[in-house]
């Protein structure tokens, strides 16, 4: 029999801790909503296993680290393997990966890593009887493919509200929402949703779980309820909410109430046409894959050189944005040069990246995935997977960045840019193919091409 349990904890840091998601550095001026972490428990067939997901832009490699130490001290390493570690993405959460940097960061890393600890053990002793209904709906309206082919057949990444010169976006994108109700005792105990977007709807210096934190608290008023709510971000590399066919700002927390209100919505009016999945088995696996790094040329070295040389130093007012190398914008160009360099000086062959999957009965899968990589790559997923149900969780259980499609690589763009041990052309096609290994979906050939 299938039991579940869930828990929370708030992960809120201190004041002036800088905030992530951002080139330039932005330390924490107070908050318009609170950032938690979030567990949902199961037990099934004597294995227990369970998903976490925290209000972060991403989990960082000393939070990972923090994580898998405690889990393993205090629940084992069987645990902590049958665990799946996300975050949804929201911009305006602490940026926690320099855990040297001050005492209140340090304070925000402690914290944030006791508190997924408490919610985990908490969520294992809530356990009680549980079913599973699911379902999916094909509505997005509030994504936006954001890499767009422009009249002179380049591709620019958000190329500005209103641009006469936007032709057609570089592709289309899988706007599936998929969702999985835990009841209990006849109640929707808890929701799981999968949704494409990013988390970068507000900007500025005030924290926020951006349109994530807006989505629970509508599902919640209406259904009028505390009940828990999960999300766990599909590949949204190449996604985000700007609609350049207007011109209206799309930056602000109204803009974050909007899109989590209309998200909302949409899955409230799904939940009547949900239907009963089989819990009868778990299957989890674990495995990694190796990630290749960029290789610079000589020719690219030699031109970002040229742009440090020659291009004024001249720095940016406001938050350094991707648009702004689109534009020309001299912080930027420099900025984006010194990528080169340090890609070039600095970068390893590749990193590892590790891999979990859980697949409940014969319908429902979650696959994790490293990082921000494209929408292609969960299509691909999804596609030979054959499940009905699969839920692609992004900036899950290993540090990475964007991942992009191997072609999106010579139309340029801002997720391609190079970085210190920023992933190769291939390295979409080895996640893939990592995916659905781990998935035991034995013949993929041509999956991610």
């Amino acid at each position: 029999m299938l039991q579940a349990g869930y828990a929370q904890e708030i992960i809120t840091p201190p004041t002036g801790v800088g905030l992530a998601g951002y080139f330039n550095a932005r330390p924490n001026e107070g908050m318009y909503d609170d950032l938690y972490v979030k567990v949902v428990a199961f037990e099934l067939g004597g294995k227990r296993f369970g998903l976490v997901t925290f209000d972060l832009c991403k989990i960082p490699g000393a939070l990972f680290e923090r994580l898998e130490t405690g889990i393993i001290a205090k629940f084992g390493r069987e645990l902590y393997e049958a665990l799946i570690l996300s975050a949804t993405h929201t911009h305006t959460g602490p940026a926690l990966g320099d855990a040297e940097a001050d005492e209140r960061t340090r304070y925000a890393l402690d914290q944030t890593a006791g508190a997924a600890l408490r919610a985990i053990e908490r969520a294992f002793m809530n356990l009680l009887p549980a079913e599973l209904e699911a379902g999916s709906v094909y509505n997005n309206p509030y994504g936006f493919v954001r890499r767009y082919w422009m009249k002179n057949h380049t591709i620019v990444t958000n190329p500005g509200w209103g641009n006469p010169d936007i032709d057609r976006p570089e592709s289309d994108f899988d706007r599936t929402i998929n969702i999985v109700a835990v009841k209990q005792g006849g109640r929707i105990a808890a929701l799981l949703c999968n949704i494409c977007n990013h988390g970068d709807t507000i900007g500025g210096n005030l924290v926020s779980a951006d349109w994530y934190g807006r989505f629970v608290q509508e599902i919640q008023h209406q259904l009028t309820t505390g009940l828990p709510v999960l999300i766990f971000d599909d590949c949204s590399g190449n996604v985000n909410h700007f609609d350049f066919r207007q011109k209206i700002n799309q930056t602000s927390y109204a803009e974050a109430v909007r899109i989590g209100r209309g998200y909302a919505a949409i899955v409230l009016g799904a939940l009547k046409e949900l239907e009963p999945v089989s819990a009868d088995a778990v299957k989890i696996s674990n495995t990694r894959v190796e990630i290749p790094h960029r290789r610079i040329s000589p020719e690219e070295l030699a031109a970002a050189r040229r742009t440090l040389e020659t291009v004024p130093d001249i720095p940016k007012g406001g938050d350094l944005e991707s648009q702004d190398l689109a534009n020309g914008v001299p912080a930027a160009l420099r900025y984006f040069a010194q990528r080169v360099i340090d890609c070039h000086d600095k970068s390893r062959k590749s990193h590892s990246c590790r891999l979990t999957s859980i697949v409940i009965g014969n319908e429902l899968a979650f696959v994790s995935l490293p990082g921000e990589p494209f929408n292609g790559v969960s299509q691909a997923i999804r596609a030979a997977g054959g499940f009905k149900y699969t839920f692609v969780v992004e900036l899950a259980q290993s540090v990475s960045g964007y991942l992009p499609m191997p072609e999106c690589f010579e139309r340029g763009g801002y997720e391609v840019q190079p970085a210190v041990d920023s992933a190769a052309p291939e390295a979409a096609t080895e996640l893939i193919r990592g995916a659905l290994d781990n998935l035991g979906i034995a013949d993929h050939r041509g999956s991610g091409r």
